[in-house]
């Protein structure tokens, strides 16, 4: 295998990161949420709404506290085409996480402060040692982690806006086999990054019978500079020289490589409905601006390799969220909900870490406040996403495997919440 080969599985490896946290984006930043179908753009605010919409925070009652966790069971299978062997990941629990923190002053006062720390990008994908598509991924782990500081202000009894600066440092490592003529070749990719982007919202309350609410997050270019790419080879290896004069028999051999993902803006709307002191219900319809994720294209910046460029042509997609939720007694609620999310990934454009289809899930939850002060929140979520062959396009690079795919995620979700 000759140095432009390895460093074109490089630039895969790098696209392969990337759509990995497309096709699982994260959407669990508030218990409540989940378990009415992720529905809180227009709903009835608490602290998630940092997230969801900061316009709502100033119509909180009392300042808050909330953190929570969403284990994430994960599992993909793939069926190489014209093959009847089956491979399934192997993947760890993922720990998707939120926390929020929002100060009223007063009951009577119109500002709001907030600072949350949430993951809507994030999981982790590994297949057995010797699968077919070892060659494409064995092991990866992704993470970004935002922090935003958030103001919220109520310009009168029924309107208040806010927004918010996103702090976001995100985190990769990845592992493969390179195919070369004495035999595989171990690969671990490693790359840190910090970024910035804002967001902002707006709710609006006429009444006590309904709300509305607006939230734009602006996108972000999540830019590795140079990362780590190590190609472990073997003592015993026999094959050519791979790297030149650059290699050494047994030593791994560390190349720096530059790549950007453009992470898209989210524009959405939600409304609630509140027809009496028992029953609520809430929709959301969201707007993903995935067409931004055009090509990737990766630098090495220490050789004279050339840039790579591979194909992506996402498409915008949109999520439609309807969720209800019931006041059983004074200190328990009950919610159910679902969601419809469209697939931004082309066909021809899947691979093995981000098998990306329509997914479609469905959520149950339950509140129960054991003092004014305090509560705990309790949801379960079932993702499924339908199952899709690639069919990788001759007259396009995307780095994708020709199958079957198929994935499904269970995810329970608890927070505890405190008023003060």
């Amino acid at each position: 295998m000759k140095i432009r080969n390895l460093l074109m599985v490089l630039a895969t490896v790098c696209i392969s990161s990337a759509t990995f946290a497309n096709g699982f984006q994260v959407l669990l930043q508030g218990t409540k949420a989940v378990g009415r179908g992720n529905v809180q753009v227009g709903f009835r605010p608490d602290g998630s709404s940092l997230f969801f919409n900061p316009g709502a925070l100033s119509f909180l009652e009392s300042s808050t506290v909330q953190v929570g966790v969403n284990p994430v069971f994960s599992n993909i299978s793939y069926r190489p085409t014209g093959g009847a062997t089956k491979h399934a990941s192997t993947s760890p629990m993922g720990t998707p996480f939120q926390a929020y923190g929002v100060y009223r002053p007063s009951a009577e006062s119109p500002w709001a402060f907030g600072l949350g720390v949430f993951t809507p990008f994030g999981s982790t994908v590994s297949y057995e040692d010797g699968w077919t598509g070892r060659y494409s991924l064995q092991e990866i782990s992704l993470q970004a982690i935002y922090i935003q500081p958030t103001v919220s202000y109520r310009i009168n009894d029924v309107l208040s806006v806010g927004g918010g600066v996103d702090i976001v440092t995100g985190s990769v490592s990845f592992k493969k086999k390179v195919a070369a003529s004495g035999g595989d070749v171990g690969f671990d990719m490693e790359g840190n990054t910090v970024q910035f982007s804002f967001n902002a919202g707006l709710y609006y309350q006429p009444s006590d019978k309904w709300s509305v609410g607006l939230n734009y997050r602006h996108g972000v270019d999540m830019a590795v500079e140079r990362g780590d790419a190590i190609f472990d080879v073997p003592n015993d290896f026999i094959g050519d020289n791979l790297f030149g004069d650059k290699y050494t028999a047994g030593q791994p051999y560390k190349a720096a490589f530059n790549a950007t993902l453009p992470l898209p803006s989210t524009a959405a709307v939600g409304f609630g409905f509140y027809p009496n002191e028992k029953w609520s219900f809430g929709l959301d319809v969201s707007y993903v601006t995935w067409s931004v994720y055009k090509e990737l294209k990766v630098e090495f910046p220490d050789g004279d390799y050339g840039d790579i460029a591979y194909d992506r042509s996402w498409e915008d997609s949109w999520i439609f969220n309807l969720g209800a939720e019931y006041n059983a007694t004074d200190a328990l609620i009950v919610r159910a909900g679902a969601y419809v999310d469209t697939t931004p990934v082309p066909d021809g454009h899947m691979t093995p870490e981000s098998p990306d289809a329509l997914s479609i899930g469905t959520s149950v939850g339950a509140s129960y406040m054991f003092s004014e002060k305090f509560s705990v929140d309790a949801a379960f979520l079932f993702t499924n996403k339908q199952q899709r062959e690639n069919v990788v396009p001759t007259d396009k690079d995307t780095g994708g495997l020709n199958g079957v795919y198929k994935a499904t995620a269970y995810i329970p979700s608890i927070s505890l919440n405190y008023n003060f």
